[in-house]
């Protein structure tokens, strides 16, 4: 019967290998276009293998070497060097995380970029829409006259909906941009804007309320915050440069100038891709978006605003910021009072009171250090210093190399304390034969370590075909002698002898 088995299994083996083969081919030009390029490159993101103790001792190593020559280590160039002499393909934030936790590299977590700019870029057209003023000068006769230009640009497709000229940034110059951008193109579901005077009015917020707009205000002092607005009055402003008007005609034609000037723009702006290629902001905002996509935005939207709502941990930052102030008579305007609310918000409480002793010191030694700039100047260094000290401990948790080599040790002992397959069988080789007081004690230590072994392994099925091929390729005993190992064993695994052999596996 095994010679029957033995021989079937080449034949076995041509018939996959056949079927594989016709599979693959039926398939190959699923793949790849008439010119052999993919249509789509595999992902190999999550794909990696796990970060060993012994890459990590080959980075450290590495790390090491570079810094006793003096050189400094760069990322992106050690990742290369990674890669072409030690054969090591790790992602640069993976190869930065091992170097912080091994103390080879200074760790870095502050952000550039505010976090709600990156987060309003590419959403679904007339969601949100940025509004903002700027001034623009134009001489007439040699006089400089001031204009406000009032500008409404949708953030998902930066398409340029509507403007308004007047002498200053009024309640009316905002409304009459947003009833032309709901003219031209429905109303959109929040409006992104400062905290001018003019945009938080009562004027503006009532035309808000009416028509179901959510206002979306960005921080007082923070331009990146309503960037779309700011970028499209630095291209504007580009494109125009100087408007000097040698005439003696009245303020009235430099206004009209100036709103020829802009309409012109706007026409040839909303004809150029920015952020799509061959899809222009004119074509984004004709095309709309559906009604899941709206609703989606405006609850997006509405979670925003509701994150802004101030927390009893807030709170307590804001008492604290209070006390500073006042228990040191220190003088602030409106503008650096509500600065500094904002600032202190996204610093940790505990930093926050290290900071009001240190602050303490510091003009106890020097009176002239008592005001609002020192006391943050401290507050960020301290913040920065513990976010650092963060980031390093979870690098640390992650790759230290000493970690990982007393982890890898403790692992081997336990590994080497468990019983084995191998320990198994050979106790049963030594109890065949013996008394029968010398084989309940065998017995009652191979059942020990069975039930040991099936209580780390997955399946039991698994267990078996392990001791199976253990005594199967003993071939130091005979086939009758593996057929007895198999018997004697079978019943401490619930398994009748006579439906399994060794014999085809020797």
């Amino acid at each position: 019967m095994s010679y029957l088995r033995n021989s079937l299994f080449p034949i076995r083996m041509t018939a996959w290998a056949l079927r594989l083969s016709i599979a693959t081919l039926s398939g190959w030009d699923k793949l790849f276009n008439s010119n052999l390029v993919p249509y789509r490159r595999p992902e190999k993101r999550g794909k990696g293998g796990k970060v060993t103790i012994e890459t990590v001792r080959d980075v450290v190593s590495k790390a090491k070497e570079i810094q006793t020559g003096g050189r400094r280590i760069r990322i992106k160039q050690f990742c290369r060097t990674l890669k072409e002499e030690l054969a090591i393909d790790l992602g640069r934030k993976t190869v930065q995380e091992i170097l912080v936790a091994n103390d080879l590299y200074a760790p870095a977590t502050r952000i550039r970029r505010p976090h709600f700019y990156r987060n309003i870029c590419r959403r679904v057209p007339n969601g949100l829409l940025s509004l903002d003023g700027s001034e623009f000068i134009v001489a007439v006769n040699g006089r400089p006259y001031t204009f406000n230009l009032e500008l409404g640009v949708d953030v998902g497709s930066f398409c340029h909906t509507g403007f308004d000229i007047s002498k200053t940034e009024t309640a009316q110059t905002i409304i009459a941009v947003l009833e032309k951008h709901r003219r031209n193109y429905g109303l959109p579901l929040g409006v992104l804007f400062d905290h001018g005077s003019a945009n938080l009015s009562d004027e503006v917020a009532r035309w808000l309320q009416k028509h179901g707009v959510e206002r979306v205000p960005v921080g007082p002092g923070n331009p990146k915050g309503n960037g779309t607005d700011e970028g499209a009055f630095s291209h504007l402003k580009n494109m125009l440069g100087s408007l000097v008007i040698n005439t003696s005609s009245p303020e009235q034609l430099g206004k009209d100038i100036l709103n020829m000037l802009v309409s012109l723009y706007i026409k040839m702006r909303n004809q150029l891709p920015l952020r799509r290629v061959s899809i222009t902001p004119e074509m984004v905002m004709e095309k709309g978006s559906s009604d899941q996509e709206r609703q989606y935005e405006k609850a997006r939207i509405l979670a925003h605003k509701a994150s802004k709502i101030p927390s009893g941990e807030e709170q307590e930052k804001l008492d604290c910021l209070y006390t500073v102030i006042k228990q040191h008579d220190l003088l602030l305007d409106d503008a650096s009072l509500k600065r500094a609310e904002l600032t202190i918000k996204y610093c940790s409480i505990h930093a926050i009171h290290k900071s009001e002793r240190a602050f303490v010191e510091a003009i106890n030694r020097k009176q002239d250090r008592k005001n609002i700039a020192y006391f943050f100047g401290i507050l960020k260094n301290i913040q920065q210093e513990a976010d650092d000290q963060a980031y390093k401990d979870y690098c640390r948790e992650k790759f230290e190399y000493l970690s990982m080599l007393n982890d890898a040790r403790q692992e081997q002992k336990i590994q080497s304390s468990k019983p084995s397959i191998a320990l198994v069988v050979d106790m049963a080789l030594a109890a065949i034969g013996q008394s029968r007081i010398v084989q309940d004690i065998a017995i009652r230590k191979c059942s020990e370590w069975l039930n040991n072994i099936f209580d780390s392994a997955k399946y039991g099925t698994a267990v078996k075909k392990r001791i199976q091929e253990q005594i199967g390729k003993m071939s130091n005993l005979t086939v009758t002698e593996k057929e007895t190992a198999w018997e004697w064993i079978a019943p401490l695994l619930n398994v009748k002898a006579g439906q399994e052999s060794v014999t085809s596996i020797s």
